[in-house]
Parts: structure tokens; C-alpha cells; sequence
């Protein structure tokens, strides 16, 4: 068994993240972090489809130690190449054990034993940069005689090496996945459909746009306030001041209700008024040899089926976690600020934002996690427990993988709030003994 201070479960951005501000506060403490894929990225290793790309601007969707410096909108590879650039540019790298699938993880006399496919680790402290998806099994919804297609279907969660090219493509979806990928997609393909339930909002971005971290920053959060406090107002005005909104392309939800989408440049927008791109708005109702079959009786002939349907939530990688010999279930726990769970002796885990940078946060939790092993080692402390504390838990926006998964959430939150602003301040000024969690 090898020992080790720290064990960082997860080499994406958050892993990435969770070790800089290790070795920058803490430079004799000694980590692994384990990573089940051949290579860095996380998603971004993961996510292969055409026209991958992040949903938001990479001013604050980069690290504040290794600013971006692409475009504000980074590809999919991109973004995959520069978080290995920045492993490699502080030394991270030859921290990770790639190919190790963690298995369980256990605290038992004052320590974690983490076990793998591969050797096993012993640890004070544990830190779950896993994200908050399944990556293993994507949501599929089930339509009925699927055994009778004879094209392909594929979720875009395990594009693999899948063919397109002259081919008819179906994309089933209507999140920021399916208008992504659809203009990319009638670049090769012989046509394209887009099947939407219900319309989604979607919000252009321009590829030359310069701005900076702290620009955004406002930006955003003052868009999304005036979502929640001015919401039929701003639906009116978004519809009004576009074109592209009428009966048929309004949503029925409020704007950010639900994380909208981006078209990059107009790229969707285009692909759909040249009829590039064509658009049906209606559910399935089962599949048929040449296609799938809509509700209303039509047939889309398809030789490929792309799943553009999101994916199912999951905290902590789907890791099971034991507390002396007892088996945790995270539905019964309280979430202690996003990052730690009642029950659990120095456990953290990244959580990010519904509304906001995933990379913000990562490195403000960062930041306190590191506030709190000083804080524990200056006291002589060994464990710190959060206690099972706070109100219902609620969702921020009502997106579908969320309410699909509340079962699988804690229970109770205290003190988490989806205001990068506040809790930025909130992490810099509150003790850490806030009288919340128990020291040992």
C-alpha cells in the first residue's frame, strides 16, 4: 500500500486545480491523483463529437494561474491540450496515475484506504474531482422497437469513431449539445434533423469578441440576476429584440430555467434559415427499420441517430465510501458548502456552478480546502466533520439531469449558494471552525 498526504481523485480541471493550490500552499505534502482514463482532460478527454466546444466564455472557464490565451469560445481539443500544458508547466503531471480505476474508498482509524484496480493508497484527506456526471452512462431515453433499426445510434457522451460523412443524420436533443453539434455535423453529412420535444433558449456569441476575467465575471451573474428577479420582463424583450423567436421557437420555460445554449457566430441560426439544418418539433414515438417514427405519424429516415440527450447526475464518481465499515448513501447527508458532506471525515469534493464557470469555483474550493488542512494542522487536528446541518435541498435551475437525479443529491444543503461574487467574499472572510463542522 502506498502512502501518501492526499489522494485527488480525477485529473480534469478540477483535478488540475485541486493540485496547484496543493503544492502552492502546501510544498513537502505529497498527493496522487487518480485518473481511470490514458490521459488528462476529463470531459474534455472524454467528449469527442463534432463541434465540441465549451458553453462559456474562456476568460472565466480558465485557470486564474494560467490564463487562456485562444479565442474567448475554445474547442474541445483545445481545451483538452491546454489543461495538459498547464499539468505539465507546474509539474502536476508526474503526480498522476493514469489507467487506475478507484474502486472504494474507506476511513477507518483515522485514515482513508483507497482502493484501486491497480495497488491500493493510504491518506489523511481525500478530494473528489469527478464532476457531477455519470460519465459511464449517459441518459438514453427508450423508445419502443429499437431492435428493428437497421442505422446507428450513438450518444454523444461515446462518440467513438462514428461515421457521418453523406449519411442522414437525426439528432435527438435540445440542450447546448444538439446546437453545437448541428451546424458541424451538415458540413459533412447528406442532411440533417434536429428533433426538439420543446424549443431551447440560445444566446450567439461572437468568435472576435476581447474582453477580460473580471468583465465576465459581471456580465454574467448580472444577466443571470436580472433572470430571476425580472423574468417575464427580460422573456418579453429577448423575444421582441429577436427574430428568431415566434410561437413554434419560444421556449415554455423562463430564460435560465435552464442553462441556454450558444450558437458560435450565428452558426446555428444560419444552418437553420438556409434550411441546412432542418428543425421538427415534436416527440418520439418509436423507432421504425429506416428511422425513427414521430408522434404524428411521420417518418424521419435515418442512417444515423445521434443522442444528444444529456447526461444523468452522479457525485463522487460512483465511488462507493465507508465511514467505519458503514456503507455511505449521499441522499442521506447535508452539503456542507458545496464541498464536504456531514458524516464524512476530510472528504472534499468540487461541485460547480448551474449559472456560472465550472473552473471559478474549482479554484475558490481549492483555496478553502487548503485554508483547512492549514487550519488542521496548525491545531494538531486529524479529522474535520461537517455536521448533518441545513435546509431542503432545492435545485438552482430546473434543468432535467438534475431533477431526474435528486435522489442521488444530499439531502439538505447548508450554506451553498450559486453566486460565484458572494461566495468568493463568504470563502475569504468565514472561520473555518464555523461552528458547522467537528474537529478531532
Amino acid at each position: 500500500m502506498e502512502k501518501v498526504d492526499v489522494i485527488v481523485i480525477g485529473a480534469g480541471i478540477a483535478g488540475i486545480t485541486t493540485a496547484y493550490y496543493l503544492q502552492k500552499n502546501f510544498p513537502d505534502l505529497t498527493y496522487k491523483i487518480i485518473e481511470s482514463r490514458s490521459s488528462l482532460g476529463g470531459t474534455w478527454d472524454q467528449m469527442r463529437f463534432p463541434g465540441v466546444r465549451a458553453d462559456n466564455d474562456m476568460y472565466t472557464y480558465g485557470f486564474t494561474f494560467n490564463p487562456w490565451q485562444g479565442p474567448i469560445i475554445g474547442k474541445g481539443n483545445e481545451i483538452k491540450n491546454y489543461i495538459d500544458e498547464t499539468a505539465k508547466k507546474f509539474n502536476i503531471k508526474q503526480n498522476v496515475a493514469f489507467d487506475t480505476q478507484v474502486e472504494s474508498t474507506s476511513w477507518k482509524h483515522n485514515q482513508w484506504t483507497t482502493k484501486t484496480n491497480l495497488k491500493n493508497y493510504s491518506s489523511q484527506y481525500v478530494i473528489f474531482c469527478t464532476g457531477s456526471r455519470d460519465r459511464n452512462n449517459p441518459h438514453l431515453p427508450k423508445f419502443k422497437n429499437e431492435s428493428s433499426f437497421q442505422g446507428k445510434i450513438v450518444h454523444t457522451q461515446a462518440w467513438g469513431d462514428t461515421q457521418y460523412k453523406d449519411k442522414n443524420v437525426t439528432i435527438i436533443g435540445s440542450g447546448c449539445t444538439a446546437i453545437t453539434m448541428a451546424p458541424s455535423i451538415i458540413k459533412e453529412a447528406k442532411k440533417v434533423t434536429l428533433v426538439q420535444r420543446s424549443p431551447a433558449w440560445i444566446i450567439d456569441i461572437d468568435s472576435q469578441e476581447r474582453s477580460s476575467r473580471t468583465y465576465k465575471t459581471f456580465e454574467v451573474l448580472k444577466d443571470y440576476l436580472t433572470s430571476r428577479f425580472f423574468k417575464k420582463s427580460l422573456r418579453r424583450k429577448m423575444i421582441a429584440c429577436d427574430p428568431y423567436y415566434n410561437e413554434t421557437t419560444t421556449p415554455s420555460y423562463d430564460f435560465w430555467d435552464q442553462r441556454p445554449a450558444s450558437s458560435l457566430d450565428q452558426d446555428y441560426f444560419r444552418a437553420v434559415e438556409l434550411n441546412k439544418v432542418s428543425v421538427v418539433r415534436e416527440g418520439v414515438s418509436n423507432w421504425e427499420k429506416k428511422g425513427i417514427k414521430l408522434k404524428s405519424g411521420k417518418v424521419i429516415n435515418s442512417d444515423v441517430v445521434v443522442m444528444a440527450t444529456g447526461g444523468n447526475a452522479q457525485l463522487l464518481g460512483g465511488v462507493d465510501v465507508f465511514v467505519d465499515d458503514q456503507k455511505v448513501n449521499i441522499n442521506n447527508t447535508s452539503w456542507y458548502r458545496g464541498m464536504m458532506f456531514s458524516g464524512m471525515p476530510n472528504l472534499f469534493a468540487h461541485a460547480g456552478y448551474i449559472n456560472f464557470s465550472w473552473t471559478a469555483r474549482c479554484e475558490i474550493v481549492s483555496q478553502r480546502i487548503c485554508k483547512t488542512i492549514n487550519y488542521m494542522n496548525k491545531n494538531n487536528y486529524i479529522s474535520c466533520t461537517p455536521r448533518y446541518l441545513g435546509e431542503e435541498t432545492k435545485p438552482a435551475i430546473q434543468a432535467n439531469y438534475i431533477l431526474r437525479a435528486m435522489n442521488k443529491f444530499p439531502n439538505r444543503t447548508y450554506k451553498f449558494y450559486q453566486n460565484y461574487v458572494l461566495e468568493w467574499i463568504i470563502f475569504k472572510i468565514a472561520k473555518i471552525n464555523d461552528k458547522a463542522l467537528d474537529f478531532k
